[in-house]
């Protein structure tokens, strides 16, 4: 299905209405229907709808603001608290020291890590 359908202007009396007609059809098309790579200052252009790419690329992206990154249906930002909770759970564990266990040297760094 088309995005845009416009009448033929058939020559006669009323082109003149068709033709204003289109072009109120296409002006209003392009004020409510398109994205714009360089937007007209204080005018919307933000997507309603997702944007399929079709296994392409979006390229040369300088910053990319995301509530949440999937990757196969894996939340990352999950994934990394996770990770981060894990890690200071187990530096939690740790006691480090400088005084010699038996078979060390003092000045050594031992650690322990407790269950």
């Amino acid at each position: 299905m088309a995005k845009v359908t416009l009448s033929d202007i058939q020559a006669g009396y009323a082109s003149a209405s068709a033709l204003n007609t289109t072009f109120n059809i296409l002006e209003d098309h392009f004020n409510n229907q398109v994205l714009y790579r360089n937007n007209p200052s204080g005018e919307p252009n933000q997507m309603e709808n997702n944007l399929d790419m079709n296994d392409f690329d979006i390229l040369n992206a300088g910053t990319v603001e995301v509530a949440s990154v999937k990757v196969n249906g894996v939340n990352i930002i999950t994934e990394m608290n996770t990770i981060y909770n894990n890690y200071l759970a187990l530096i939690n564990r740790v006691t480090v020291s400088t005084s010699s266990p038996s078979g060390g040297n003092n000045g050594d760094i031992w650690f322990k890590v407790s269950a």
